[in-house]
C-alpha cells in the first residue's frame, strides 16, 4: 500500500460519503415510483452502458482477469442495494441512512475474526453506542423494530461485505473493468427481478428519470469510482471509519430533499452513532 497516496484516498472517500449522502432521498424518489426491483436494473444497466465504451477500450488481459471480481462485487453490491431499496418501501430515508451506516461496526466484527484488527474497549464501546442510536432511530414506543428497518439492516450485512471485498480487488484488478463489471452484475441481478413483474407505466417511468439518472451517474459511476480508487490507499478499518460519515450527510439531505424532521429522539440516535464514530477512531493502531 503507497503511503504518499494515502491522503488522496482519505480525501476520495470522504467525497464519496458525501456522494452517498445523498442517495437516500433520491432512492426514495425512484422506490416509490417504479418499485425496488426496476429502480435497480434501471440504475446500474445505465451505469453499466455509460460505463461499456470506456471498459472496451482496456486491454483484453485486464478485462479477462477483472471478470471473477467484478462479479464478487456485483453480487454483493446487488444484495445490499436490493435489501436496502425493498426496506426504504416500509421506512424513512433517514432512517435507512443511519442503519446502514451499522456496516461499518460489522466491518470491524469480521476484521476482529480475519485477525486484522484487535478486539478492544474502544471497539466495544463503539458497538454498543450504534446499537443504542439505531433502537432510539428506528424503534417505535414499544421495543419492536420497523420491518423496513429489519431488512435495511439486512442489507447492512452485504454492504460490510462488500467494503472488505472492495480493499481486496481495487489492488488487484484495473479500476475500469472492475467498476464496469460490478455495475453489470448488479444489473443482472435488478432485472432478474424486474422483468417478471412487468413494466412499469410510462409515467412512472417519467416520474422516476431524473432520480434514475442522478444515481446511475453521481452515486454508482462517480461514486463507485471514488470507492475502488481510494480503498487502495486506506486500509479497511480506516475506510470504515470514513464510512460513518454517510449518516450524517444522509440526514442531511433527507431533511433538505423531502423535509423528514429528525426529533429529539432521531437527533439522539444520530448522536450516538456520530459518538461510536468518534470512539472507534481514537483506537490504538493495529500491531499487525
Amino acid at each position: 500500500m503507497n503511503p504518499q497516496g494515502k491522503p488522496v484516498g482519505w480525501l476520495a472517500l470522504i467525497v464519496l460519503t458525501l456522494v452517498w449522502g445523498t442517495t437516500f432521498p433520491f432512492i426514495k424518489i425512484a422506490v416509490n415510483s417504479i418499485g425496488f426491483a426496476w429502480y435497480v436494473a434501471l440504475r446500474f444497466s445505465l451505469a453499466s452502458l455509460i460505463l461499456a465504451p470506456i471498459a472496451v477500450l482496456k486491454k483484453r488481459r485486464e478485462l479477462l482477469d477483472s471478470v471473477k471480481y467484478g462479479a464478487v462485487l456485483g453480487i454483493l453490491f446487488f444484495g445490499g442495494i436490493t435489501l436496502q431499496g425493498l426496506g426504504m418501501e416500509y421506512t424513512a430515508a433517514s432512517n435507512a441512512g443511519f442503519i446502514t451506516g451499522l456496516s461499518v461496526v460489522m466491518v470491524y466484527a469480521i476484521e476482529v475474526l480475519l485477525g486484522r484488527e484487535k478486539p478492544s474497549i474502544r471497539l466495544s464501546t463503539a458497538v454498543l453506542l450504534s446499537v443504542a442510536g439505531l433502537y432510539l432511530l428506528s424503534a417505535s414506543d414499544t421495543i419492536h423494530f420497523n420491518i423496513g428497518d429489519l431488512i435495511v439492516l439486512a442489507g447492512a450485512v452485504f454492504w460490510a461485505l462488500q467494503v472488505i471485498a472492495v480493499g481486496t480487488y481495487s489492488r488487484q484488478a484495473s479500476l475500469i473493468p472492475l467498476l464496469f463489471y460490478e455495475g453489470f452484475f448488479t444489473a443482472l441481478g435488478g432485472l432478474t427481478l424486474a422483468v417478471p413483474t412487468g413494466i412499469p407505466a410510462a409515467s412512472s417511468l417519467m416520474a422516476a428519470a431524473y432520480a434514475i439518472a442522478y444515481l446511475a451517474v453521481f452515486c454508482t459511476i462517480v461514486a463507485n469510482t471514488l470507492q475502488l480508487y481510494g480503498q487502495r490507499f486506506v486500509k479497511n478499518v480506516d475506510a470504515a471509519l470514513i464510512y460513518l460519515l454517510e449518516p450524517v450527510f444522509a440526514a442531511l439531505f433527507s431533511h433538505l430533499i423531502l423535509g423528514e424532521e429528525m426529533g429529539l429522539r432521531r437527533l439522539a440516535g444520530a448522536a450516538a452513532i456520530v459518538g461510536a464514530m468518534a470512539v472507534s477512531s481514537t483506537r490504538q493502531p493495529s500491531k499487525h
